[in-house]
């Protein structure tokens, strides 16, 4: 190399930094889709109006899909459509003894089936009402979660496992301050370096640029989303065509892709969560969306997809985007094929297609 003309290797790097320049543009984006768990038979879930009123959300092997092999059929499935991940809703309680929470069955289905290897996973702690997590069982679920971290298939982010948190506000409470909170995510990734692992990659889910501001003050790396349901409504109209959730969708992509932490994009193809209608939550007397089908799932997801491919430099280098959600059937987001005919399923596969 030494008596390479200064020509000669100016050209060889050009070419070895264009290369590798065309192959980062021409990587997919990498989609993943949130899990939901409330599908036992033992919960609240499965609501008499959800059954009677609500057939097309039906998935074709009924309500009931908690079981290994329907797990199986579900990974394999996911896969063929081209999704790389599920994000499985976490749940964790001081007040019951973790392997008797239910909701976090299909996780266990997940990492023993034979399809297993089909995809990745990472978890999503749903640190919400009834589950909130704070300093007192901060060590147990830190020796949870690196148990996580360890399996092959537990997605990464910069080399590190990918941690989500729904919420931020129950943190900040819990631990008593935005600082506090940053501290324990340090424990962690401490944790994590002792064990062996890179780091722990905190995403926190927010739908404004004030809550990114918070999640950065509690030692996020990430930002992310659950689901931006009430971007799209219309003051003072209940039923509400899901292409404004698609319209607003992508202008918060924007302002959340802006700031100054990476982000992970989130498409909510679907919100309405009438079936789950009680005294509390007033679902009855709040908007939704209409129009939800196979052909709006895969407008939606291609919204994803195409934003993603167009702002690289928000997102994480893995190109990592979200799908609310694979199976909120009860929430009316859902990607399940179903028993009425309704396959929202094709609409992602044409959506992901290569």
């Amino acid at each position: 190399m030494k008596n390479l003309p200064a020509i000669g290797l100016f050209l060889i790097v050009l070419f070895v930094f264009g290369t590798s320049s065309a192959l980062a543009q021409k990587t997919s984006p990498k989609i993943g889709a949130y899990y939901f768990d409330g599908w036992s038979g033992t919960t609240f879930h499965i609501t008499d109006d959800l059954k009677n009123n609500y057939p097309e959300r039906e998935p074709k092997w009924g309500w009931v899909t908690s079981k290994q092999e329907i797990v199986d059929e579900q990974i394999a499935l996911a896969a063929d459509a081209g999704l790389s991940f599920f994000s499985f809703c976490w749940y964790f309680s001081e007040k019951q003894k973790y392997d008797d929470i239910i909701l976090n069955n299909a996780l266990n289905y997940f990492k023993r089936s034979k399809n297993g290897k089909m995809m990745e996973y990472c978890l999503l702690v749903a640190n919400h009402a009834g589950f909130n997590i704070g300093p007192e069982g901060w060590d147990q679920v830190t020796q949870i979660w690196l148990k996580e971290f360890q399996q092959p298939q537990y997605l990464r982010v910069d080399g590190k496992p990918l941690l989500i948190f729904f919420e931020y506000n129950s943190l900040i409470k819990n631990f008593g301050s935005a600082e506090a909170v940053n501290e324990a995510f340090d424990k962690l990734k401490l944790q994590a370096l002792k064990s062996g692992l890179k780091g722990v990659t905190v995403a926190i889910c927010t739908a404004s640029e004030d809550g990114a501001g918070i999640a950065k003050d509690c030692g996020a790396d990430v930002v992310t989303g659950y689901n931006y349901h009430s971007a799209g409504f219309v003051a003072g109209q209940l039923a509400t065509p899901i292409e404004n959730m698609q319209l607003a969708e992508k202008k918060l992509w924007d302002k959340l892709g802006s700031g100054n932490l990476k982000y992970i994009p989130v498409c909510t193809v679907g919100w309405d969560p009438r079936p789950w209608a009680n005294d509390k939550n007033k679902y009855l007397e709040k908007p939704y969306y209409t129009g939800f089908s196979a052909e709006s799932a895969q407008r939606s997801v291609k919204g994803l997809v195409n934003w993603i491919s167009e702002n690289q430099k928000a997102v994480t280098g893995e190109k990592i985007g979200l799908l609310y959600a694979w199976n909120e059937n009860g929430e009316g987001s859902w990607l399940t094929p179903g028993k009425t005919g309704l396959n929202p399923l094709t609409g992602l596969k044409q959506a992901l297609k290569k």
